[in-house]
């Protein structure tokens, strides 16, 4: 079986490229000495039709609910 890099997601940032998205990812992963923690960071490409579905995804493993948009009338009154 081959050698899986796991670690804990400890931050991420996303950059607009057009159609697409940069997502930077950083986790967390025990040394190989195991006494120590290292941060790794990766940038993935996705298209934003990708980006939808993972959120929508999470939104459903995790049980949550989608934010609502808020209607012109509700942005220009506060409600």
């Amino acid at each position: 079986m081959e050698h899986m890099d796991a670690g804990a997601l400890v931050g991420w940032k996303a950059k607009s490229l057009g159609s697409r998205i940069v997502l930077n990812v950083q986790t967390m992963h025990q040394s190989e000495y195991g006494s120590e923690k290292e941060m790794r960071e990766r940038a993935v490409l996705i298209e934003r039709n990708h980006a939808v579905l993972l959120a929508n995804y999470l939104y459903e493993i995790t049980g949550q609910s989608k934010p609502r948009r808020r209607s012109f009338l509700q942005s220009i009154f506060g409600t």
